[in-house]
């Protein structure tokens, strides 16, 4: 997981795109990050693609969307997202539920 602190405060851009890039270096089996447009201010909207890649690609499996920050001040989400993805690489492997979930659905996530 990622350092206790990290989710002691909300992200700015900035961070949340080292967080996003953490992630995937740290699983990049089961992370891909892509931008799937731009914000009003220019900002690439990334998403995670979460899924184990050894048991077949995200387009073939059931998906699940999550995105945080629909609103400009409900800032709380993004934390959530980042969380989220974090114990799902975190957990796959030791964690039966977790591990399932992966190996047969494919999580988009918009921090």
């Amino acid at each position: 997981m990622l350092e206790p602190s990290t989710y002691d405060h909300y992200f700015d851009y900035a961070e949340l795109i080292r967080h996003l890039q953490a992630l995937q270096a740290r699983r990049p089996d089961l992370v891909k990050l892509d931008s799937i447009g731009k914000s009003y201010e220019g900002r690439d909207i990334w998403c995670a693609t979460v899924t184990n890649t050894a048991t077949g690609p995200a387009e073939e499996k059931p998906a699940v969307w999550i995105d945080g920050n629909i609103h400009a001040t409900e800032v709380s989400a993004c934390s959530a997202a980042i969380y989220f993805i974090d114990l799902l690489t975190s957990e796959h492997g030791s964690d039966p539920e977790i591990t399932r979930c992966l190996d047969t659905r494919a999580f988009y996530v918009v921090p």
